[in-house]
């Protein structure tokens, strides 16, 4: 599939917002093509469902599928990762593994999964265990590219929640009476939210490069996927803690959703790779 036009892509979102209002059922977003697009559209799909931080099994389809190197398969994919894990597991009907560079599928009816206490509530990890003798080696894959585009999906997945929680804090800040005065009008209150709209447009530049140079396969798109999940899941993180402190008490009630998004963004700094091992790859090719 060709990348969209800009106004293209708005169309494009707008039609995966509909979709993922309706409650983002998996019939519905494949029907969209959601598997079939370029990083950068499906950048934006998975954006949209990060913002509204639902349970839809796209980012663990699409951990699957992109190691498989696939546009299309029958049903339901999950990535075992190295950990032994799978995201969205419970509804796979196929396990991808990846071992070093070798690349291997296991049937869902062959292998043992349950449930993980998670952070997350709206995304639950697997645990998944299989005999050998249950494993169909498919060929090789190459580890260091497919890292790079799960850590790109889970940065575009971050950047939607950090826009839908810094979004509604504001739109608070705007309503919510302290001193007959609205509270955005406060400068801590408001510088706050300054420095997390300038912090999140830096993380959004970041995540489009990277997005950009995945479609292009270029030489740079590790080391631009590796510095758009830092930037992102830390913008993520910055804006769901600057949110609750915006509420106030409110925010830190289980009826309100800050909490969802504060737990998804610890979450996402740790899928695909946590900060440690990005940074790593970042000082390595600066030379540090």
């Amino acid at each position: 599939m060709s990348p969209l036009s800009a106004a293209e892509r708005e169309e494009w979102r707008a039609s995966v917002a509909a979709v993922v209002r309706r409650g983002a059922s998996w019939d519905a977003l494949l029907d969209l093509g959601v598997t079939e697009t370029g990083f950068e559209d499906l950048g934006v799909a998975i954006e949209e469902c990060g913002a509204a931080a639902v349970a839809t099994p796209l980012l663990g389809h699409m951990f699957g599928l992109r190691a498989l190197r696939a546009p299309l398969v029958p049903g339901r994919l999950a990535l075992v990762l190295p950990e032994g894990y799978a995201l969205d597991g419970g509804a796979a009907d196929w396990f991808v593994v990846v071992d070093g560079s070798r690349l291997s599928a296991v049937p869902a009816d062959r292998v043992t999964r349950r449930p993980l206490s998670t952070l997350d509530p709206t995304r639950v990890l697997w645990r998944v265990e299989f005999d050998a003798s249950a494993v169909t080696h498919l060929g090789e894959c190459d580890p260091d590219r497919l890292r790079a585009e799960l850590a790109a999906l889970v940065a575009a997945d971050s950047i939607g929640g950090a826009r839908a929680v810094l979004r509604d804090a504001v739109a608070y800040a705007r309503q919510r009476l302290q001193f007959g005065r609205p509270i955005g009008s406060f400068q801590a209150v408001k510088h706050r939210l300054a420095d997390l709209s300038s912090q999140l447009d830096g993380a959004v530049a970041s995540v489009g490069y990277a997005l950009r140079r995945l479609d292009l396969d270029a030489p740079d798109a590790s080391l631009a996927a590796s510095v758009a999940k830092l930037a992102a899941t830390e913008a993520y993180l910055a804006a769901a803690e600057g949110a609750i402190q915006t509420y106030g008490g409110i925010g830190f009630t289980w009826e309100h959703p800050a909490h969802v998004y504060l737990k998804r963004a610890h979450t996402n700094s740790q899928l695909a790779g946590g900060a440690a091992s990005h940074l790593e790859l970042v000082a390595g090719r600066a030379g540090i």
